[in-house]
C-alpha cells in the first residue's frame, strides 16, 4: 500500500525535521525515520506498528506528509468461534492499532 504521494517538497526537503513539528519528527526518527522517503515506505503498515505512535499521532503525520491521503482501516471480519477463546492480548499488534485507530476517528 505504499503507492502515496509524499509532501510537495520532497524533493526540497530530504529530512522531517523541517517538515513537521518536534514531537513528531523526534518519534520517527526515534523509530529510524529520518527523511520522507523513508516515511513514505513506511506509510501507512509500518507507522502505525511503531511505538509511540498512536492514532492522533498517526493522523497528525498523515496530514503533515501526506496531504488529501487518509488511511481507512479496513472493517473487522467477523469473529470465527476459535477466535472467541483468545483473550485480546494474544492478537496482533497491527489488529489493535487499527482498531484504536477506528475509535479514534468516530470521535
Amino acid at each position: 500500500m505504499n503507492t502515496s504521494t509524499a509532501h510537495p517538497s520532497f524533493h526540497a526537503a530530504p529530512t522531517l525535521q523541517g517538515l513537521l513539528p518536534p514531537h513528531l519528527w523526534r518519534v520517527l526518527a526515534r523509530n529510524g525515520i529520518t527523511t520522507i522517503e523513508q516515511a513514505a515506505q513506511s506509510y501507512p503498515e509500518k507507522l502505525l506498528l511503531m511505538p509511540s505512535v498512536g492514532p492522533t499521532t498517526f493522523r497528525k503525520i498523515e496530514e503533515s506528509l501526506f496531504p488529501g491521503m487518509r488511511y481507512a482501516p479496513p472493517q473487522p471480519e467477523v469473529a470465527a468461534h476459535s477466535d472467541l477463546d483468545q483473550t485480546s492480548k494474544t492478537l496482533p499488534f497491527f489488529r489493535r492499532t487499527q482498531n484504536a485507530l477506528r475509535r479514534h476517528d468516530l470521535r
